[in-house]
């Protein structure tokens, strides 16, 4: 997962993909590094690891922003991903 500054809070990144918003999450640090290369993303944007400890959070602070799902393994040079889950 990445996360991206919004209002003074870190909030993770989200991406528009057909009339949907989704979650981008990554397996490893590897490729959140290589995307974050690829689109030449903010300085700013930080990788993280998402664990059960740390979920619920994650879950409540994009609640209000009607996320359709995530897309794991994103890859921004081919436009597309590994997998993709509805987010529940």
């Amino acid at each position: 997962m990445l996360l991206v500054e919004e209002n003074g809070t870190k909030t993770p990144l989200l991406a528009k993909a057909g009339n949907g918003l989704y979650l981008l999450a990554f397996k490893t640090g590897f490729t959140a590094r290589k995307f974050l290369t690829e689109s030449r993303a903010e300085q700013s944007v930080e990788p993280r690891m998402v664990v059960s400890a740390n979920r619920p959070k994650i879950v409540a602070s994009v609640a209000d922003k009607d996320v359709a799902g995530v897309l794991v393994d994103y890859d921004f040079a081919n436009h597309t991903y590994k997998s993709a889950a509805s987010f529940n």
